[in-house]
C-alpha cells in the first residue's frame, strides 16, 4: 500500500510542486466535510490536489453520506485516496468508488505464500536470487510481516554484498531469530530440562514486543505440528511427505523431526492441556500475563522430567 501511494504521487504530482501536494488524512480525526472542502480548493502549486483518507471505514453515517455524495460528483481536478481495513459499512461507497475510479485490494500472503514474496521481491527490488528453502526459512524466522521480510532482505542484500545469492547460511547469520524460530527453541529447552535458558528466552520475546497471547498460539502451533510429524512418521511418511501434507515448509518439519523423539504423546496431550489452561486464565483472569506464561514453561518442564524418570 505504501508503494502504491508513492507510485502515485510520483505520477500525479511534478517534483516542483510535491512538497506541497500530496496530504494522508485520517477519518478518526477529520470529519468528511473537511475533506471535501480541500478536494474543491485549487491547490497553489500544481494543478492537481491528492488526498489520502485512512480507515475511512472510522467516519460514521452522516460523513459516509457526505463522502457518498462527493463520489457522484468528483471534483475532475483532484484525486482522493480511501484506505479502509474491513468493509462492513461500505457497501454503499464500494459501487460508488469503483464507478468513479478504481478498487485495489491489498491482501497480505500467508505463511504459504510468503516465500514466493521473498523471492520476488528480492529480485525486483534487491537485485538477488533466494533459494525456496532459504526463503522458507526466512519467513519461518520473521513471520510474514511485510516490513520485517523487508527489512531483513536489505540487511541480507547489504551483507552479501556482490555475490548475487542469500543462502540459507546467509540467513542464520544476519536475520534476527525471533518469533516461531524462538518458540522452537522453548519447546527444545523444554524438552532437554533448561528451564531457566528456556525462561530467559521466553522474557527476551516479551521485552522485544511479543504479546504472551501471541507467544502461546505459536507455541499450542508448534505442540500440534509435533504430534501431526510424529503420527506421520508413525505411518512410515518421509518428512518431505508429511510437509507436503501439512501445507507447511520442509526446513520447518525438519527440524520438528529431530525434536519429535523428545516428546512422547502423553507428553504432548498434557501440554496441550497446559496450554489450554493458561490461554483460559490470560483470557478470563487478573493474573499477570509473563508470570502465566513462566508458569507454563515450569508446568511443561516439570511434566517432561517426570516422564523421562518414568522412562529413563
Amino acid at each position: 500500500m505504501e508503494e502504491a501511494w508513492n507510485g502515485l504521487v510520483e505520477k500525479l504530482m511534478p517534483n516542483r510542486t510535491r512538497g506541497f501536494g500530496p496530504e494522508r488524512i485520517s477519518a478518526k480525526e477529520h470529519p468528511a466535510s473537511h475533506v471535501t472542502t480541500r478536494l474543491s480548493t485549487l491547490p497553489l502549486f500544481g494543478t492537481r490536489r491528492l488526498i489520502m483518507v485512512q480507515n475511512v471505514e472510522d467516519w460514521l453515517k452522516d460523513d459516509r453520506s457526505l463522502l457518498e455524495a462527493y463520489l457522484r460528483r468528483p471534483v475532475p481536478s483532484a484525486c482522493l485516496v480511501l484506505t479502509a481495513a474491513k468493509k462492513k459499512g461500505l457497501e454503499k461507497i464500494e459501487p460508488l468508488v469503483a464507478s468513479a475510479g478504481m478498487i485495489v485490494h491489498f491482501s497480505p500472503p500467508g505463511q504459504r505464500d510468503a516465500p514466493l514474496w521473498a523471492q520476488e521481491r528480492a529480485g525486483r527490488i534487491h537485485g538477488k536470487t533466494i533459494s525456496s528453502h532459504a526463503a522458507e526459512l526466512l519467513v519461518e524466522l520473521v513471520g510474514v510481516d511485510l516490513h520485517r521480510l523487508d527489512s531483513e532482505l536489505e540487511k541480507l542484500a547489504a551483507y552479501t554484498g556482490e555475490r548475487p545469492v542469500i543462502d540459507e547460511e546467509d540467513i542464520r547469520q544476519v536475520v534476527s531469530a525471533q518469533r516461531s524460530f524462538s518458540v522452537f527453541e522453548l519447546l527444545r529447552l523444554v524438552s532437554q530440562n533448561r528451564t531457566q535458558r528456556a525462561i530467559f528466552i521466553l522474557r527476551q520475546l516479551i521485552t522485544a514486543g511479543e504479546l504472551p497471547l501471541g507467544i502461546l498460539v505459536l507455541l499450542a502451533r508448534q505442540v500440534r505440528l509435533l504430534w501431526q510429524v510424529k503420527d506421520g512418521l508413525s505411518q512410515g511418511l518421509s518428512p518431505p511427505q508429511i510437509a507436503q501434507r501439512l501445507s507447511v515448509a520442509f526446513w520447518t518439519i525438519k527440524n520438528i523431526v529431530e525434536q519429535a523423539p523428545a516428546f512422547s504423546e502423553e507428553e504432548l496431550h498434557r501440554a496441550l492441556d497446559a496450554l489450554r489452561q493458561t490461554d483460559l486464565a490470560l483470557k478470563s483472569t487478573a493474573v499477570h500475563p509473563e508470570m502465566a506464561m513462566e508458569a507454563l514453561i515450569l508446568s511443561l518442564s516439570r511434566n517432561l522430567s517426570r516422564d523421562q524418570k518414568k522412562n529413563p
